[in-house]
């Protein structure tokens, strides 16, 4: 499963624009996944500082994950379009016709 995991990210990071939060997201995500596929492991069980290590690597990506997907979140919400189509924005009620 590794190597599928290693694979995806190889070519995500080839192929996503992470200078877009929405990019850095998904290539974030996929460096959580591959972190903690690797520290459950069974040899990893006898290696605790192996697999400490790996889980504190998959938490700072998914920390990195959730701060860039809060920013593309608060971008699209500020984008043009969002804001010429009601009900979109927090706390702003859909327009009647």
């Amino acid at each position: 499963m590794t190597d599928t995991l290693e694979a995806v990210l190889d070519r995500a990071r080839e192929e996503i624009d992470r200078s877009e939060a929405l990019g850095e997201a998904q290539v974030a995500v996929l460096e959580a996944a591959l972190s903690l596929v690797r520290a459950g492991r069974p040899r990893l069980a006898e290696a605790p500082s192996e697999r400490a290590e790996l889980l504190r690597e998959a938490l700072a990506s998914v920390r990195a994950a959730t701060v860039a997907t809060g920013i593309a979140v608060t971008r699209a919400h500020r984008s043009p379009v969002a804001a010429q189509l009601p009900g979109l924005l927090p706390g702003k009620a859909p327009a009647r016709i």
